[in-house]
């Protein structure tokens, strides 16, 4: 199931969502050193916009949403309400404009780092 969602085109659900001017490099670079967050933006960059249920990841459902709020903090994400359910997507526009090829090495960081893991 691939949902291609344009963040930008919505008003974030959560006030926590930083704008792009307010993005710092500290928080973005904390948030990809867990591998869980990692493996969430690699599915993310893959399916375009998921649930966290939807991702189906190996936490509870608390965690699972600890770790959303992590990720859409530092600005990694952004979250589109529809209904009951909260759409994620990678705010992959935003982080290359601010750091240009940081998505890249992160997804191909997580690729290789599960390749070893098996």
């Amino acid at each position: 199931m691939v949902r291609v969602a344009d963040s930008s085109g919505s008003a974030p659900a959560d006030s926590d969502q930083p704008d792009v001017a307010d993005i710092a490099l500290d928080a973005v670079l904390h948030a990809v050193a867990d591998p869980l967050r990692r493996h969430m933006l690699s599915l993310l960059a893959e399916h375009g916009e998921l649930t966290a249920a939807e991702m189906d990841l190996p936490v509870t459902r608390a965690t699972g949403s600890y770790h959303c709020r992590i990720l859409r903090q530092a600005g990694w994400t952004h979250t589109r309400v529809r209904g009951r359910e909260r759409y994620l997507s990678l705010r992959r526009r935003d982080l290359d404009e601010l750091y240009p090829g940081l998505v890249d090495a992160v997804l191909a960081a997580d690729g290789i780092e599960r390749k070893r893991s098996r």
